[in-house]
């Protein structure tokens, strides 16, 4: 039977009381399911923060780390904002998960707080964990920077999308006058977003045609652009990083603004590098200046928000990466994965865990909070990452 004629049929059915009993318990069923995910993905999963373990080696760290391991205690988009009941319920998760550790760095890679008004519960948090040996060091990410409006977000994006359709049109366009005037050199546009590594971009979903119609087709790629673009929030507000920069000094934990730092510790076995840089988005990321003069061999670890600082130059010179900024997809289903991933260059299996790009190893952590409070199937976490030489 079609669905035409089903529709067609609904009538009838519903005379029937059965029908209409099975109707209406397949009704109550989906929705008390339904009612049932959405509570564990706003009460539950979001509040059972974890601790995770993980062990790295180093290549060229022989004499540079610890024989027992140089332990990191990376941390990631807590985005506080002040709402103490669920913050509050996060950060007693986490210092009972951490009470009584042992570890050396305290590592923060961002989107520390979602508004000035989370700097209270940001400092409650790093009051609550054990002190770090050798101190603390943080990069910013980009809600540390301001605060965006989720107003008209759809019109955003179909503007988005639309002028991505313009821009696809435009280019064939062009490609079209070469072909036929014979200028064509077989090299595609190395900006082109449908050339990202030789495939199409994970962005890049608008096909020709699409430029101001709307059929079942366009709605469709609509949808495939809305969940393999990041999200565009209208900027709302700017945060105070100045004041949030000096609460964290005068805890011990220093920012890495495109610079780096040589942690030398003799007494335990220590000489790493240690770098940052700013925001992809709202930030000026300048990664060549963050390396510039640490020796191309030496040991170094690269904090960065947004993994997408990965297709950079330079990214090479990097032994580890640590990130965050993807909440591990967030809301991850089966088959699909996760449903965003907030990166323009990760496709959805590498949105958060270990990872390689060449020798540069890359850890991405699910993070602590959320902007919109839902997880499912993304638990938060702290991790605590020793550091062994290969």
């Amino acid at each position: 039977m079609s669905w035409f004629d089903l529709a067609r049929r609904l009538p009838d059915l519903w005379q029937n009381e059965r029908t209409r009993i099975q109707f209406v318990g397949g009704a109550s069923l989906l929705a008390g399911v339904g009612g049932a995910i959405a509570g564990y993905a706003y009460l539950r999963e979001p509040l059972q923060v974890r601790l995770d373990h993980l062990t790295i080696h180093l290549a060229n760290a022989t004499d540079h780390l610890p024989a027992n391991g140089l332990r990191l205690l990376h941390l990631s988009d807590t985005h506080f904002r002040g709402t103490n009941w669920r913050e509050q319920a996060k950060i007693d998760c986490i210092r009972k998960a951490c009470a009584g550790l042992e570890y050396d760095l305290l590592i923060h890679t961002g989107d520390i707080l979602h508004e000035d008004s989370g700097l209270a519960n940001v400092l409650t948090l790093v009051d609550a964990i054990p002190a770090p040996r050798l101190g603390g060091y943080a990069v910013f990410g980009n809600h540390d920077y301001c605060t965006y409006s989720h107003d008209n977000f759809l019109g955003r994006a179909w503007a988005n999308f639309q002028a991505q359709a313009s821009e696809a049109v435009s280019v064939a366009v062009k490609g079209k006058d070469l072909h036929m005037n014979g200028h064509a050199n077989g090299h595609a546009n190395p900006n082109s977003q449908a050339n990202h590594n030789g495939q199409a971009s994970p962005n890049n979903q608008v096909s020709q045609g699409t430029v101001g119609r709307v059929t079942p087709l366009t709605l469709y790629q609509f949808g495939q652009f809305c969940v393999n673009s990041p999200f565009d929030f209208e900027r709302s507000g700017n945060n105070d990083v100045n004041a949030l920069e000096e609460a964290l000094a005068a805890r011990n934990i220093q920012t890495l603004h495109n610079r780096h730092i040589r942690l030398v510790h003799p007494e335990m076995g220590v000489d790493i590098y240690l770098a940052g840089v700013d925001d992809v988005y709202e930030g000026t990321p300048r990664l060549r200046h963050a390396l510039a003069e640490i020796p191309y061999d030496a040991p170094t670890i690269l904090l960065s928000h947004n993994p997408d600082i990965l297709v950079e130059v330079g990214i090479d010179q990097v032994d580890l990466l640590l990130a965050g900024h993807t909440h591990g997809g967030q809301v991850v289903l089966p088959l699909l994965g996760a449903v965003q991933t907030q990166t323009q260059f990760l496709p959805r299996h590498e949105v958060a865990g270990y990872l390689r790009r060449g020798k540069t190893q890359v850890y991405i952590t699910r993070g602590v909070g959320e902007g919109i409070p839902l997880r499912l199937g993304a638990k938060p976490q702290v991790t605590l990452i020793t550091l062994l030489p290969a």
